[in-house]
């Protein structure tokens, strides 16, 4: 009976032993002088197998707490003294010779029973250490990627309206301000004009007070050809005999060289106008900047101012005797080359001849005038007739007395 709790307790121990030693060992294969310790184990348990077969003792069954427990070695049971020396539990110099059974069971019933189970270790696996980078490097590292990328390029047509808006996003959520360069305002807008064509580098800054982030805008701005603009016209009126003097307003909304042309009567810029320019013209101005052309138009009235008729060829007074002809030749020129009517009054009459007679002897205001249909020019002639005495004439005698 001690024999078989011996050999039960002797069991236990070795497989105790056992895990604790692999558990030891798993956990560290890498230190050399623990190995050495488990072979020494190793070794002690080989002994006390040798000692199991020279006692020639075969399987024997315990039964503990109606537990049963058997500890098998090829047949041979394990001795008292061998627990004892495997397990500590007893030296050659601590214990006598020959050991009492009674001790031996004693000393067993002082070492408590352990349930033993299978623990299974997880694989061990190296943990990556996670690396922190500063925000700042990333933003750093996005200014690079943006100063990297290709220039956006915006398009528009010559007086149209830029308005550029910016979508600016913050990694830390920091508030950003952003603004763009000249020619555009603050806002981002700019009203081009006509002559504004070209090409133009934005620069887009955003900030969020500590860290700066630039993007490049090219903005394209295609030429939109415009006609020549001709300043309003106004008609012009004149008169006869005044000077006339024009020159047009024009201007290229692009800028481009502009030739104008005015048509008759003002091409050359001046006009005298004379007795005969007398109408209304219409003045056409055409401007053209090798594309496109501009025509516009007003009118110019040169009003008629009339010329008198001339006479001449009328002296002041003539002077005749009785029994004379008079006679009056005006001569009648008209500036406006206007038909002329001639008159001349009594008694020399519109045809210009008057034969005297001895009776008429006096002074007599003669009037000529021209009537051009617009005005009357006259002029007064002094015609003296002189007295001439003519002797008697016998004309006749007859009888009167009959």
């Amino acid at each position: 009976m001690k024999t078989n709790v011996m050999t039960m307790s002797l069991g236990m121990l070795v497989l105790f032993s056992l895990v604790f030693a692999g558990c030891v060992d798993y956990k560290t294969q890498d230190l050399p002088t623990e190995e050495q310790q488990a072979m020494d184990l190793v070794n002690e348990i080989a002994q006390v197998e040798q000692e199991l077969a020279a006692s020639g003792e075969t399987g024997n069954t315990v039964e503990n707490d109606g537990n049963e427990v058997v500890a098998e070695s090829d047949g041979n049971s394990i001795t008292g003294a061998a627990v004892a020396e495997a397990t500590g539990l007893g030296s050659e110099q601590d214990a006598p010779e020959n050991t009492e059974s009674g001790e031996v069971e004693e000393a067993l019933a002082e070492q408590p029973l352990e349930v033993i189970e299978e623990v299974v270790l997880p694989e061990l696996t190296e943990q990556p250490e996670e690396v922190e980078v500063a925000e700042e490097d990333n933003v750093a590292e996005e200014v690079e990627e943006a100063a990297g990328e290709e220039e956006s390029v915006i398009t528009i047509k010559e007086n149209e309206l830029v308005k550029l808006r910016a979508t600016v996003t913050d990694p830390d959520n920091d508030q950003v301000t952003y603004s763009f360069s000249k020619p555009l305002d603050g806002n981002g807008q700019w009203k081009t004009s006509y002559g504004d064509a070209g090409e133009y580098s934005i620069s887009l800054t955003a900030t969020d007070g500590k860290l700066t982030s630039e993007k490049k805008v090219k903005l394209v701005v295609e030429r939109v050809n415009v006609a020549p603009v001709i300043s309003a016209l106004k008609n012009l009126v004149v008169k006869e005999g005044e000077q006339v003097k024009f020159t047009p307003e024009v201007k290229d909304p692009n800028n481009d060289k502009v030739t104008v042309a005015v048509s008759e009567p003002l091409e050359n810029g001046v006009f005298n106008a004379d007795h005969f320019s007398a109408g209304t013209y219409v003045v056409t101005i055409t401007a053209t900047d090798g594309e496109l052309t501009t025509e516009e138009t007003f009118t110019l009235t040169v009003q008629d101012v009339n010329q008198l008729p001339q006479l001449a060829g009328l002296a002041e007074t003539i002077t005749v005797k009785e029994g004379k002809v008079v006679t009056l030749k005006p001569e009648v020129t008209d500036a406006d080359e206007d038909e002329v009517t001639l008159t001349i009054t009594d008694p020399v009459g519109n045809g210009g001849v008057w034969e005297t007679k001895y009776t008429d002897h006096g002074e007599y205001f003669i009037t000529v005038s021209a009537n051009d249909g617009k005005d009357i020019v006259s002029k007064r002639i002094k015609v003296i007739v002189e007295d001439v005495n003519m002797p008697p004439q016998i004309v006749d005698v007859v009888l009167v007395n009959r």
